[in-house]
């Protein structure tokens, strides 16, 4: 039986924990974890024809903040937006919130979290029908990152973004800024602002006067980018972003009852590579504050790459046929029904374990 992954065991030792402190919500999604891969969710049994030696595999839990789940759901992601890839310039940029939103992030994570989504397309939306800079519909497609590399609360959207669009006479026209440049940056972190602020006034929540009045005086920034440098990077990229969870057990270097290690990556000092020292109860703690509200969607698209729009564009989209994802991965060089043991046998299906139990007694 495969030993459970380490964000698994610390789920398991600070389950007291999570018991006393966590809705159950975020239980729920702490017990998928902790049971991913596991008896508690059942499987099935296989035998190897070479070897003659008992393979059990449990089933995943699929939970989205799950690390070990996801990868066929991103391949399946990435498989449609190949489908849908403009032959042009693809942008990247990064739409943040300052730091002082965090406490209503945590109280009103749906509502500011919609909010973000909204006005990071607004703005993009506004500078995209300026004649100035393009002057036609343009398309995004948006992820919401909440966590930060040290598991900090840092909401974000990353935008990708196609240089150009379709003007008013149903003609493409290309970005002015000749691949090099989308929007000017420093145009769009003000316009993001005072849309974003404005929205905040007219959600009407609790805010003490200071901090509104910091976030007016501070400075906002809106990230962009280098342009990738072709369709395949955008690909790659996008994989790499959209099913991504706050961390991974491979960052993980030590845990136990008291403390966990692990190691992250610091942005603003030239992505120096660190270690992290978090006690047990607190690393489970940030790891509840990326947990989305129930239902919400935090991959979306806008304009030409919405839904509305497919059908028009990339009309044989919808029409592609069904993956056979035994033969997808045997194509990648993975072939799932090899025997790990002895390496040249076949696995063959026995029977399946129902859920709850630990593997059945068999006799060959």
């Amino acid at each position: 039986m495969a030993k459970p992954n380490a964000i698994a065991q610390i789920i398991n030792q600070q389950w007291p924990y999570i018991d006393s402190n966590c809705n159950s919500y975020q239980k729920r999604i702490f017990h998928a974890i902790r049971s991913c891969r596991t008896p508690v969710l059942g499987g099935h049994l296989y035998l190897c024809d070479s070897c003659h030696r008992k393979h059990y595999r449990f089933n995943s839990c699929r939970n989205r903040y799950c690390s070990q789940c996801q990868n066929t759901q991103k391949e399946a992601w990435i498989e449609a937006r190949q489908n849908q890839l403009i032959n042009t310039p693809y942008f990247h940029l990064v739409f943040t919130i300052p730091h002082e939103l965090n406490p209503l992030c945590l109280q009103f994570p749906r509502a500011i979290y919609a909010l973000l989504f909204r006005v990071s397309w607004q703005t993009l939306n506004e500078f995209g029908w300026n004649h100035k800079y393009l002057g036609a519909q343009i398309g995004a497609s948006m992820v919401l990152h909440t966590w930060g590399s040290n598991l900090s609360l840092h909401p974000h959207v990353h935008c990708i973004v196609p240089g150009g669009g379709i003007d008013l006479r149903n003609k493409w026209r290309n970005a002015k800024g000749n691949g090099k440049f989308l929007f000017p940056v420093i145009a769009l972190s003000n316009v993001f602002k005072a849309k974003f602020l404005k929205g905040l006034e007219q959600l009407q929540l609790k805010m003490d006067g200071p901090t509104m009045a910091l976030l007016k005086n501070k400075e906002w920034v809106v990230y962009a980018k280098p342009p990738f440098g072709g369709p395949d990077a955008v690909i790659k990229y996008l994989g790499r972003y959209t099913h991504k969870a706050a961390i991974t057990h491979h960052r993980i270097l030590k845990h136990d009852q008291h403390s966990v290690k692990f190691s992250f990556t610091d942005y603003r000092h030239r992505n120096q590579k660190k270690t992290m020292s978090l006690t047990a109860s607190e690393f489970v703690r940030r790891l509840a504050m990326h947990f989305l509200p129930i239902r919400f969607c935090r991959i979306r698209h806008f304009g030409i790459l919405s839904s509305q729009w497919k059908s028009k564009i990339f009309p044989t989209a919808s029409k592609q046929p069904k993956i056979d994802w035994i033969q997808r991965w045997l194509e990648k060089g993975l072939d799932v029904f090899k025997c790990p043991h002895c390496k040249k046998g076949k696995l063959q299906y026995v029977a399946e374990i129902a859920p709850g139990r630990g593997p059945p007694i068999f006799i060959f």
